[in-house]
């Protein structure tokens, strides 16, 4: 067996041993981070700091509460990675009907209502109130944007089976925008501003609903042009605008521009993936480890803004970033022009990864319990989670993702974990949680106005019970976590 200090030895400065569950720690002692001398190491060491001591203000219809509702099977793609004749993302390997289940009972658990016109017509009214504009419901004339991650997408038409949100999670989630939140298609703006959608999921959504508008960035293609109208009628670029501010005093003057056409949509439904962002090898994927730990919500919103690369800095810890720092997603998350829109957080789930740009992951431990060898099988993690609170959701998001990071070992690649989690991984959480006296003495401020808590954060007891404080008593303060298998 390797110990800890043979293992800092043989790592150099790379994987902090003391952060290594024992399991991977005792496999992995032949392995060493891949690196040019003057490069500095990036420590995978995150674990959780404290267990069911919830801190901020828990937000919701039913405070704190997430719902993770998962379907085994429904993602039942056949894992043969390298090639393109039946990718993850079709019909034949990614089943609608129980994805739009998923989401059906998703909607069900946030907002305490069986049907689904009440289920939005409570979640239009909980966030109409929130931001002041009294106990109201939706509006036809106001527009739903809906902020999906792209950024593993190169192109409109795919040429690899990275992981990104599935065409079938759009699909429903517009479905029940259209026939139960009462929204027109043409209030509906699907976007990812700093990435292409790729055609199946525009041409899927048009099938049914054809007047769906979609925002990207680059150039648009022959191959997406509308399959019933012919041409790009309903394909946007996005128009730059000035809308965001940062508390630390920096003018990132490219981050600070976002798509007019979402400055005017008076709601945001933020899509995001149950995703890491960084990972040390390159065995399948290639490029760069990563700039931070997770992609989940808060970094979703680099996707809306005209210069993500600008926040990179603060955000890298091989930069500037530093432990309990000053937290862009804080500002993103905050912005009245942005994430204060915001009526509903998701993780689509179906198809989790290790980086930004990567293979989807299995999950071998409880409750998904995926078989990981062959790597071509067709077990995944196949859930989607929602909650009215951002804080709360992605921090049930960071404890799924560190509770698949045990026992996962790629044996057939030098022993290393299939998945890390890299360090810092939940300061912006604290940060979000608390930004009235956050850990990083940050001021922050929106429209001159300090911001004040955007949710509440708190780790599981463990990954066995996976249970929060509201689950643990009715008088708890924190998350209340509602899982439903379905079959």
């Amino acid at each position: 067996m390797t110990t800890r200090r043979e293992f800092i030895k043989k790592t150099g400065v790379g994987i902090l041993a003391s952060a290594v569950p024992t399991g991977i720690l005792q496999a992995a002692g032949a392995f060493v981070m891949q690196q040019q001398p003057a490069q500095q190491a990036t420590p995978y060491n995150w674990m959780p700091d404290a267990i069911n001591q919830p801190i901020g203000t828990a937000r919701g219809i039913f405070p704190g509460r997430v719902a993770w509702a998962h379907a085994p099977g429904a993602a039942h793609w056949n894992g043969e990675w390298k090639s393109m004749d039946s990718p993850w993302w079709i019909d034949e390997n990614t089943d609608q009907q129980r994805v739009t289940a998923m989401i059906a009972d998703v909607l069900e658990k946030v907002s305490g209502k069986k049907k689904f016109d009440q289920a939005w017509k409570a979640i239009f009214e909980y966030h109409n109130q929130s931001v002041g504009r009294g106990k109201r419901g939706y509006r036809d004339d106001e527009i739903v944007a809906v902020k999906i991650n792209m950024n593993a997408t190169g192109r409109a038409i795919r040429a690899n089976n990275y992981s990104d949100v599935a065409p079938q999670t759009v699909y429903a989630v517009v479905e029940q925008l259209v026939k139960y939140a009462g929204v027109p298609e043409n209030k509906i703006l699907v976007y990812d501003a700093k990435r292409p959608v790729y055609v199946a999921v525009t041409h899927k959504v048009w099938k049914d609903f054809k007047d769906v508008r979609f925002m990207q960035e680059r150039a648009l293609v022959d191959e997406q042009k509308h399959p019933s109208y012919g041409d790009h009628r309903l394909f946007e670029l996005p128009d730059w605008v000035k809308g965001m501010q940062y508390s630390n005093g920096i003018d990132y003057k490219n981050a600070t521009q976002i798509p007019r056409q979402v400055k005017e949509a008076t709601y945001i439904i933020n899509l995001a993936l149950l995703k890491c962002h960084s990972y040390p090898y390159s065995n399948m994927e290639k490029g760069d480890e990563g700039q931070t730990a997770v992609s989940m919500l808060g970094k979703n919103h680099f996707g809306s803004i005209l210069g993500p690369s600008d926040l990179h800095a603060v955000m890298n810890t091989n930069r500037d970033a530093k432990p309990k720092a000053y937290s862009p997603l804080v500002d993103l998350a905050a912005s009245p022009t942005l994430g204060k829109k915001t009526i509903l957080y998701m993780l689509d789930g179906l198809y989790a990864s290790r980086k930004h740009s990567s293979y989807a992951l299995h999950f071998p431990n409880a409750p998904f319990l995926n078989k990981i060898y062959p790597y071509a099988n067709p077990e995944w993690p196949s859930c989607i989670l929602a909650s009215l609170d951002g804080v709360a959701l992605d921090s049930v998001g960071l404890d799924i993702l560190y509770s698949q990071t045990k026992n996962n070992i790629d044996v057939e690649n030098q022993n290393r974990p299939w998945m890390l989690i890299r360090e810092n991984a939940d300061d912006y959480l604290h940060e979000m949680a608390t930004p009235e006296n956050p850990p990083s003495g940050t001021r922050y401020v929106q429209d001159s106005k300090p911001v004040t808590s955007l949710g509440v954060h708190e780790h599981w007891d463990s990954d066995e019970t996976r249970r929060y404080s509201r689950n643990l008593s009715k008088n708890g303060k924190g998350i209340e976590l509602i899982y439903t298998k379905l079959g």
